[in-house]
């Protein structure tokens, strides 16, 4: 039997400060393909992280969920380098625990060509100092959308086992959940 893919950890670690806990597993997802999916999670308070995780830690994540304002925010980075990202008090939107949430994830394998669709569609200028379209350019151009769309139809959903995970604190007595 086929192991199920990447470990998924439990926990979540925050350090907000001096404040450090660490916030619990409260859903996740695993993919056979990479490409773009939604994942779907109702949070239960205004604490949420979360991770991608994957096979391969070479591959290309990038991940775009609302932030306060409305305004879709996120990463992109190689999968083994991705942290994940955090809501608090301070960043979820208002209605953060009023209903479900979704999340965008695209992943694309290792060797895509990120920097040639970049170069094609937003010229990948270069980061600081950088001389050409390096690693830092090339993840700046994979937060475009069109460089997104252009690199999914070149690359197609291709094998590769990954996953995501929720994480959150315990609901407070009397919040409604799901």
């Amino acid at each position: 039997m086929e192991p199920p893919g990447p470990e998924i950890p439990e926990k979540f670690e925050v350090r907000l400060g001096a404040e450090r806990f660490d916030l619990g597993l409260i859903h996740s997802e695993r993919f056979e393909t990479m490409g773009a999916r939604s994942v779907t999670f109702t949070p239960t308070s205004t604490s949420t992280g979360y991770r991608v995780v994957c096979d391969d830690p070479g591959a290309w994540v990038v991940t775009v969920l609302r932030l306060k304002g409305g305004e879709p925010g996120g990463s992109a980075a190689r999968c083994g380098n991705v942290p994940g990202g955090h809501h608090d008090e301070r960043s979820a939107p208002a209605d953060w625990l009023e209903r479900p949430h979704s999340m965008q994830v695209w992943v694309f394998p290792a060797d895509a060509p990120v920097r040639k669709v970049a170069e094609e569609v937003t010229g990948c200028r270069p980061i600081g100092k950088g001389r050409d379209c390096d690693g830092p350019a090339q993840l700046r151009a994979l937060m475009n959308p069109e460089v997104r769309e252009r690199l999914l139809a070149e690359v197609g959903d291709r094998t590769g086992r990954w996953a995501v995970a929720i994480y959150d604190r315990p609901a407070a007595p009397g919040t409604p959940t799901g």
